[in-house]
């Protein structure tokens, strides 16, 4: 709760796109620390974890459907059905944990954190002619 209203209120001065660069930052260190080390720090790193997912759902979702026109209603389902990556990497990160450990397992966030990064930095940022392209194929088909 404190990270969604601190977000929020923070969102109001920082740009979103880095406000979720930084707090992807945020979790990378954190999956980091949690992977590498052992007892509290590492209890205090996947709960800091949490604070730093507070702003990233909506922020991404924003982000997803920013500039994409007539495509918006395509690229929201799309990012709507994508959810089912919340249901589907804690599976592959419990068979890694029950195959080495929890702290091994860590790995699957940690690649998901760099990705949520370098959307942030340029991922979010529409491609002109594959909305073109996507546009144009509708038009042919009507």
């Amino acid at each position: 709760m404190i990270g969604r209203f601190g977000g929020s209120a923070m969102m109001k001065r920082i740009a979103p796109a880095r406000l979720l660069s930084t707090f992807a930052a945020g979790c990378l260190i954190c999956a980091v620390v949690a992977i590498a080390t052992s007892g509290m720090p590492a209890v205090f790193a996947i709960v800091l974890i949490g604070f730093f997912h507070s702003i990233m759902f909506p922020t991404i979702f924003a982000l997803g459907i920013r500039h994409l026109g007539p495509l918006t209603k395509r690229g929201s389902s799309l990012m709507v059905m994508a959810i089912i990556g919340g249901a589907i990497f804690p599976a592959i990160m419990g068979r890694i944990s029950d195959a080495s450990s929890v702290q091994t397992a860590f790995i699957v966030p940690l690649i998901c954190y760099v990705y949520i990064l370098y959307f942030a930095v340029a991922g979010y940022k529409p491609s002109n002619t594959l909305a073109d392209e996507v546009l144009e194929a509708e038009a042919q088909s009507a």
